[in-house]
């Protein structure tokens, strides 16, 4: 679920950049979802002295959403009761990292970045009927229904102590708390057939 919620907005951030700035992002993909750094610890976009210019989607915090009271689900499948757990509900926060070895273009993607989710916060299968179209259809777990887009500012401090942890130098970026995806596992704790008549016995 998670790789289907970041490369659909990866794409959907690819279209916009092709609409808005064809002569400069027309060509070729601008946005990769991708960790800054290797396990090796080298930066994880290679420009080998070209003219890169990218878009770095990177997921740098996950949060439980506590909507509800845990409460067990019941499903029926094949005549039969089924008892799964509860879904967690999870809000996650994503940086939108902007690489480009000139730093103008670099600012210039990232005022694209916030002009896209300024005019796009919600995210649904009925404004954008393929949200879900990299989702085969016997994974139905990994489909998501909402993704609700929020600009989430951070402290000097909290912004220091991220890029420490990253390993990476600083550069040009935005964060955004992406909320809520419900994470099941469909298989059942228990199943049960299901109660067809009720006897009342004065015993």
């Amino acid at each position: 679920m998670l790789r289907t919620a970041l490369e659909f907005l990866s794409d959907e951030l690819n279209a916009y950049l092709k609409r808005k700035d064809a002569t400069n992002f027309g060509n070729d993909d601008t946005v990769i979802i991708s960790s800054l750094m290797t396990p090796d610890g080298t930066f994880a976009v290679v420009s080998d002295g070209n003219d890169v210019s990218k878009i770095i989607l990177t997921l740098v915090n996950l949060e439980e959403d506590r909507i509800s009271e845990a409460q067990y689900n019941y499903r029926k499948a094949d005549d039969k009761i089924q008892v799964v757990n509860p879904p967690v509900n999870l809000n996650i926060f994503v940086a939108f990292c902007v690489f480009a070895n000139n730093y103008s273009t670099a600012l210039r993607l990232l005022s694209y970045v916030i002009s896209f989710f300024q005019g796009n916060q919600v995210f649904d299968s009925d404004k954008y009927p393929g949200i879900n179209s990299k989702v085969d259809n016997d994974k139905p777990w990994q489909k998501i229904g909402r993704l609700l887009v929020n600009l989430h500012p951070i402290t000097f401090e909290q912004q220091n102590n991220l890029w420490a942890t990253l390993g990476a130098k600083y550069m040009p970026s935005v964060i955004y708390k992406i909320r809520t995806m419900s994470f099941i596992d469909l298989e059942p704790k228990m199943e049960a057939p299901p109660i067809t008549e009720v006897t009342i016995s004065d015993n």
